[in-house]
C-alpha cells in the first residue's frame, strides 16, 4: 500500500499519511482532472480548512479560489506542478463568476480568506515559452488576507512572483519554507503585513523585494533565516509607499550591490512617503564583507524590539496566529 510521506519544517516533525485514508480529505485531485472543479465543489463559506490533496503530476491550468478556508496541499513539491503561461496586459481570464480576476497562476480573489497553499510547484513561464519578457506574469496573486504559502517552489519568469495585495495594504500574510526565483522585480510584494522565514531568493539584476505599508505605522515585512542570491548583480529591495523591513539573520552572496532598500524613482514621486526610510537589520551577513547599511540598528525601530521578540505573532501584532493554525491542520493530516 502506497504512503505519503510529508514533511513540515514549521513542525519538525514527519507526518504520515496511508492513502487508505485518503477519504479524509475533502477531495482529491489527480493528474488529468481540474483543480479549479474541486473548488468549485467546496462550500462557498467552509466552517473549517477544506483540504484539497494534488497529486503528483503536471496541472497546466489557472486557478481561481473565491472562497475562505480552502486548503490546496500538494502531494510533493517538487512533483505537484501548477504551470501556467499569462502576462499581466495579455490575459485570456479576465472575469470570474462577474468578478474580475488578477494575473496569476493561483489567483486568489478578495474575500477568499484564511487559505493555505502548501507542498507544490506554482511557476509562470510566460516569459520563457511565449515571448521573452520579465513584465508582470505572477505565480500567486491575492486580494485576500491570512493567506499562508508555505514548503512551495514558487517561481515565475517577470516581475511580481508572489503578490499579495488586499485591498488598501491591509493584508496579513505567512510564507516559510519557500523558494522564490524570478528574473524581474519586487518578486516578493505584500501590501499590508507579512513575515516570511527559511526562504531563499534567486534574482536577475533587478531589486528582489518590495513593501508597501501605507495606512498604519506598524505595517511590515518581516524576513528572518533567509537567503538572497542572483544570476548578476542586484539590489536587494526597493519600495513606492511608506513601507518598513525587517531583515534578520539572513545571509546573501557577494551579488547584492551597495545599494540601500530605497524610494524605487529618482525622476517622479509616486507617494511623498512621509514616514521615509525604515529599515532594519540584525545579524545579516553578505559574502564579501557588509555595508553599512547591513548592520545591526532593531534599536531604531519602533519600540526597540530584541531580536528573540521578533516573530509572526510580533508581526502581526497579536492579531494573528498564523504558525499555530498550522500545528493545528498538520494535526488533522496526521492519521
Amino acid at each position: 500500500m502506497k504512503t505519503l510521506v510529508y514533511y513540515c519544517m514549521l513542525c519538525c516533525t514527519l507526518l504520515v499519511c496511508n492513502t487508505a485514508y485518503a477519504q479524509h480529505y475533502h477531495a482529491v485531485v489527480s493528474n488529468g482532472e481540474s483543480i479549479q472543479a474541486a473548488i468549485e465543489a467546496a462550500p462557498l463559506h467552509p466552517a473549517e480548512p477544506y483540504i484539497i490533496l494534488i497529486k503528483n503530476g503536471t496541472y497546466n491550468e489557472k486557478v481561481i479560489i473565491d472562497r475562505p478556508n480552502i486548503v490546496l496541499l500538494g502531494e510533493n513539491r517538487e512533483k505537484t506542478r501548477l504551470v501556467y503561461a499569462e502576462l499581466a496586459s495579455k490575459r485570456s481570464i479576465k472575469e470570474y463568476k462577474g468578478q474580475s480576476v488578477g494575473n496569476g497562476v493561483i489567483v486568489l480573489q478578495e474575500g477568499a480568506d484564511d487559505c493555505i497553499i502548501s507542498g507544490m510547484t506554482v511557476y509562470n513561464n510566460y516569459g520563457s515559452t511565449v515571448e521573452e519578457t520579465t513584465a508582470h506574469q505572477m505565480a500567486i496573486y491575492g486580494r485576500a488576507t491570512r493567506t499562508i504559502v508555505i514548503n512551495c517552489n514558487v517561481w515565475a519568469d517577470g516581475n511580481d512572483a508572489l503578490s499579495l495585495w488586499a485591498p488598501d495594504s491591509n493584508g496579513m500574510y505567512y510564507h516559510a519554507d519557500l523558494d522564490l526565483r524570478c528574473p524581474g522585480v519586487d518578486f516578493l510584494c505584500p501590501r499590508g503585513w507579512c513575515y516570511a522565514t527559511r526562504c531563499t531568493f534567486y534574482g536577475d539584476g533587478r531589486a528582489m523585494i518590495w513593501h508597501d505599508g501605507r495606512g498604519d505605522y506598524d505595517k511590515k515585512l518581516v524576513i528572518t533565516h533567509s537567503h538572497f542570491d542572483s544570476k548578476s548583480p542586484v539590489t536587494l529591495g526597493r519600495y513606492h509607499h511608506d513601507s518598513q523591513f525587517f531583515l534578520l539573520n539572513c545571509t546573501m552572496t557577494d551579488k547584492i550591490i551597495d545599494h540601500p532598500i530605497g524610494y524605487a524613482y529618482s525622476d517622479k514621486v509616486l507617494d511623498p512617503c512621509p514616514w521615509g526610510q525604515r529599515l532594519y537589520m540584525y545579524n545579516v551577513k553578505r559574502d564579501g564583507g557588509n555595508f553599512k547599511w547591513l548592520e545591526n540598528n532593531l534599536e531604531e525601530a519602533k519600540g526597540s524590539p530584541k531580536p528573540e521578540d521578533i516573530n509572526a505573532l510580533w508581526t502581526f501584532g497579536g492579531k494573528w496566529d498564523p504558525e499555530a493554525g498550522i500545528k493545528r491542520l498538520w494535526d488533522v493530516l496526521a492519521y
